[in-house]
């Protein structure tokens, strides 16, 4: 046993797609996204060069759920699997599309902008990148997640890693998320034949859709053009809704504006460099949260990313086989108010008896960057590689009497706070290798150390904190984290997963000088205070998996059934969790007498697994019939309390049956999912539970071609979800703070939707 790494979690591979596709399809194959560069891509032109002036929605889009290291792309399984897109169903926020994923959910706050859990991670804890950009929440309330602000219409691939085995992307990635953003591939390389340039390939499409309850609407439009040397990409979209409700007729304040805009351009300077300018920008407007004291009155999100990619010519033989260099800015303003909530108003029975006036701007920007190069040497394919960002918060409350406008006090939320964080890694790989008895590349494996180094310091805290924690408001790490993982194919039908791994989290911001800040992970409506001394969490994890396609032949592989098993036991040590601390005074006179402190717990345990059986039946003269079980289940304890772990999902199943058209022009979608009563809830920090429930979704499509030709086509859409009217919870959403109720999901939702691709 080795005392500093005890075991935690990891698993095996999961592929949906995210647009554009009719029925089965098969297993995309997904390597690491940091290696997925410019040599990746143009490799990709070359070999299908006839593929690369089709619409967008023929472009490979994909979401990849793995609790292995990124990169076994080599060992994937061959079965055909049916697949669902978050498109299709009329996905307007990327993490509310995620939590109908197993292992995966997400806590509504408001109507948009929800938080991503993975396997009862949460926050701080999955780390999130976009387009290899690290990006953190804009606020200390987390009306938005780290996520947010990215449109799901923008997304070309997605991946969620389960466990700390993206020790490549980033720091603190107890589980990870990484969204890349569309971009067309370059058409194949004219240069060497001395065609030059042949001109761009232009393509693009148009959507909208509409939901009655809530009144969602959405729209989008994308134009992109891809030449040999040059290509753009510019995607404009808009989005809007009002109060929906549930399914016991409860009305749910639920108004949002949004815009957003996302863009490109790439040119190969020669055949083995290329630099890529890639941006977004996103405003949202008059936001309704009733899971939050306070609404939002607007986020502004602005970034910026350079990146440069090195690669050898074909047929190069070098040890050097790439070389990426990326610098990048992330700006988010933000600003809340209390103009909706009771606060507002005048009330005699309550002290102050006049209604308040709260403003409180914040801001979260990020600046960083990162190189890596990749390497072969002694029969291993070496990474090495170096990142760093540095994050500044500050948030400024403000509270005066709306009557007259008298300032009652004015406070310090995010005291300019500012976390550094450097780190270096190095990842060997070794593929190919041949098993005594067993077939050639059997098995591979991946290995990663990585070393953070951190430093982390604040403004001017208050008196009142200052004197109430101990040790320097400045704080410096240096975290180890470490993985091994594996997989090894038993035979063309069988692969078993394995792996362990450490990752090592520094704590937030908020978890380090909250001053009397309501909490958000932790739900309820009391003042918070926090500990620059915090010690960092390490989490542990070890995980068995397996893959099996029963029947099916080499030539008809999609005749076949996948089951896939995924098993996983985490340790978190130094766990950061809240505790009562009679000794503190509230802030606010309307706030529970309660007032919380964020200290390190002893330890916390996680364990569960997913498992999934998939399978595809040909109709004679109608189409295939693809059919989908799957349950999911976490349980966690928090050894500090004696009791289950805050924000644990319960135990939970589902069920769907798609049908696709012969020509692949219609599709029909029935998904069933189920959850169970959550009653494992840490009570000594006011979790309540929830009642489980059992939401039906019913999807359907039609293709026309344009007429005139040109490989166009009109989609038609429509659906209903939660089609028998529940009226549910999803156990990780915030409670009403004016209430103590939990946020109702909607009820009946009735959509239309048309995409049109050029």
């Amino acid at each position: 046993m080795v005392p500093s790494c005890k075991l935690g979690a990891m698993g095996t591979l999961l592929v949906l797609s995210l647009a554009g596709v009719s029925g089965p399809a098969g297993a995309v194959v997904a390597p690491d996204p940091q290696e997925t560069t410019e040599s990746a891509r143009q490799e990709d032109s070359a070999q299908k060069t006839d593929e690369q002036e089709e619409p967008v929605d023929r472009i490979e889009r994909s979401i990849v759920v793995t609790a292995a290291e990124p990169g076994f792309d080599e060992l994937a399984t061959e079965s055909e699997i049916p697949v669902r897109s978050l498109d299709e169903r009329g996905v307007v926020d990327l993490a509310e599309g995620l939590r109908d994923e197993l292992a995966l959910s997400a806590s509504r706050r408001g109507p948009v902008n929800l938080d991503p859990s993975v396997r009862g991670l949460q926050e701080g804890q999955v780390a999130v990148l976009v387009d290899g950009t690290r990006t953190f929440a804009a606020g200390p309330g987390r009306m938005d997640s780290d996520l947010a602000h990215v449109s799901p219409h923008a997304i070309q691939t997605l991946w969620v890693v389960k466990g700390p085995y993206a020790l490549t992307w980033g720091a603190g990635a107890l589980s990870a998320i990484r969204a890349e953003t569309f971009r067309p591939p370059f058409l194949a390389d004219g240069e060497e034949r001395g065609e030059g340039d042949r001109g761009l390939a232009w393509g693009g499409e148009v959507r909208g859709s509409w939901s009655e309850n809530g009144s969602v609407a959405d729209g989008a439009a994308t134009v992109y053009g891809s030449g040999e040397r040059t290509r753009f990409s510019l995607i404009v979209g808009s989005r809007s809704g009002d109060d929906y409700e549930a399914g016991d007729g409860t009305e749910v304040p639920a108004d949002y504006r949004s815009t957003n805009v996302r863009w490109s351009l790439g040119h190969r300077l020669s055949r083995r460099t290329t630099l890529e300018l890639s941006g977004g920008y996103q405003e949202q407007l008059d936001i309704d949260y009733p899971g939050r004291i306070l609404d939002a009155s607007y986020f502004y999100t602005r970034s910026h990313a350079l990146d440069l990619d090195w690669h050898p010519d074909d047929g190069d033989r070098g040890a050097l086989r790439e070389v990426h260099g990326q610098v990048y800015v992330n700006r988010k303003d933000h600003r809340m108010n209390n103009d909706a909530k009771p606060t507002a108003l005048p009330n005699p029975n309550r002290m102050p008896p006049f209604g308040l006036d709260v403003d409180l701007p914040a801001e979260s920007n990020v600046t960083g960057g990162a190189v890596h190069a990749v390497l072969d040497g002694a029969g291993l394919e070496w990474k090495l590689g170096a990142d760093a960002y540095d994050v500044r918060q500050d948030a400024r409350r403000s509270i005066s009497r709306r009557d007259t406008g008298m300032v009652v006090f004015q406070d310090v939320i995010w005291p300019d706070a500012e976390i550094v964080d450097a780190g270096v890694y190095v990842q060997a790989i070794r593929r190919g290798v041949r098993a005594r008895g067993g077939p050639r590349k059997a098995l591979e494996i991946a290995g990663t150390v990585r070393t953070d180094f951190v430093d982390t310091s604040a403004g001017r805290p208050s008196d009142y904190f200052l004197s109430n924690t101990t040790g320097d408001v400045d704080q410096t790490e240096t975290n180890v984290s470490a993985a091994l993982s594996g997989r090894y194919r038993v035979s063309d039908r069988w692969v078993l997963t394995g792996g362990l791994g450490r990752a090592v989290r520094t704590a937030s911001a908020t978890e380090r000088y909250s001053d009397r800040l309501p909490s958000t992970r932790f739900q309820v409506a009391a003042e918070f205070v926090g500990d620059p001394g915090l010690d960092p969490e390490a989490s542990h994890e070890v995980d068995v998996g397996m893959e099996l396609r029963l029947g099916g032949t080499p030539a008809r592989p999609g005749a076949a059934t996948l089951l896939s098993v995924d098993l996983f036991y985490r340790v978190i040590d130094s766990y950061i969790t809240v505790s009562q601390d009679p000794t503190l005074t509230p802030r606010l006179p309307l706030s529970p007498r309660t007032v919380y402190r964020y200290v390190n717990g002893d330890e916390a345990t996680f364990w569960g697994g997913e498992a999934e059986l998939r399978g595809l039946v040909a109709l004679e003269r109608s189409g295939t019939l693809a059919w989908r079980l799957g349950v999911g289940s976490v349980r966690g304890r928090d050894e500090t309390f004696d009791e289950p772990a805050f924000g644990v999902p319960p135990l939970t199943g589902e069920v769907g049956l798609r049908w696709t058209s012969l020509a692949d022009r219609g599709w029909l979608d029935l998904a069933v999912r189920a959850t169970d009563d959550q009653d494992r809830v840490a009570t000594s920090r006011l979790e309540q539970p929830t009642d489980g429930f059992t939401r039906v979704d019913l999807w359907g499509g039609w293709k026309v071609p344009v007429p005139g030709g040109g490989g166009g086509d009109l989609e038609l859409r429509g659906g209903v979800q939660n089609l028998f009217d529940e009226a549910y919870a999803d156990h990780l959403s915030s409670l009403n703070p004016f209430t103590g109720e939990r946020i109702p999901e909607p009820g009946r939702r009735v959509s239309v939707a048309f995409v049109a691709r050029f």
